[in-house]
């Protein structure tokens, strides 16, 4: 009997596009999708209207991540000045160890902050999702609370027995595979659980009450950066669409990791 059909990203990438820096990537149509829902505090829902871009398939992975430590984080180009800045008083990050943390390489990183998730998606030839971009995916565009429907009766890494889940060491999945079910509508996978994905978004909390409607970058400044999807130390709750998750951009958790968007071809 054949086992679970399972995603793995390197056989979609002929399908779907390769970006700069080997990333493979999903094609996302221009349209009108949700954004938000009718539970707080997620609410309330508005529709936004989005031009055509890519999205990546997986979260970067450790090698992918040191392969841009090793060859281009002193490129002060890739930077914000904010992040550069932070980068001159920390030129190792957290260090390769800690993002890889008793991984594989094929494992999504961690322990990396906003300013090194952006700096990495400017050098893959993107950048960081908006908030707008990243839910539209999740939900295929349909509003669904996870990205396969509603159920929560999955095989999906998150944390469903309690509020401190797996503390002793770093349970993610590989970044580039996943049971084909899970999968978003498009086909990106891991977009509930393994890490959370920070967003370019600043966090506001009536975040979709306010603000533009067509392609919303969100705030123009805030305090917190917006983080989504949960991580395999969440609940269910944390891990839908819709929920939003404000973070320092200096954060730096093993729970944290990155994803990005490209422009449209």
């Amino acid at each position: 009997m054949l086992g679970p059909l399972i995603l793995t990203l390197s056989a979609l990438v002929f399908t779907f596009g390769c970006a700069a820096q080997g990333e493979a990537t999903a094609t996302i149509p221009p349209g009108t999708s949700p954004q938000g829902s009718g539970r707080a505090p997620d609410e309330p829902q508005r529709d936004v209207t989005l031009t055509g871009f890519r999205f990546g398939l997986a979260e970067v992975s450790i090698a992918e991540f040191e392969a841009f430590a090793a060859s281009a984080y002193t490129n002060a180009a890739l930077w914000s000045p904010e992040g550069w800045a932070w980068a001159q008083a920390h030129p190792q990050g957290a260090g390769a160890e800690l993002r890889a943390a008793g991984r594989s390489g094929d494992h999504p990183v961690v322990a990396v902050t906003w300013y090194e998730a952006d700096a990495y998606c400017r050098w893959a030839g993107g950048s960081l999702p908006t908030e707008a971009q990243w839910e539209r995916v999740c939900s295929g565009g349909e509003g669904r609370r996870y990205p396969w429907g509603e159920g929560e009766d999955k095989d999906v890494r998150w944390y469903s027995e309690g509020k401190f889940g797996h503390i002793a060491d770093v349970k993610t999945a590989s970044a580039a595979s996943q049971d084909a079910a899970l999968a978003a509508k498009e086909g990106p996978v891991h977009l509930a659980g393994n890490v959370w994905e920070w967003t370019a978004d600043w966090y506001h909390r009536e975040g979709t009450k306010t603000g533009d409607v067509t392609d919303p970058t969100g705030p123009a400044s805030g305090t917190w950066r917006v983080m989504r999807g949960g991580s395999f130390m969440n609940l269910p709750s944390y891990s839908t669409c819709t929920h939003r998750e404000p973070a320092r951009p200096d954060r730096v958790a093993f729970t944290v990791g990155i994803r990005c968007a490209f422009p449209a071809r």
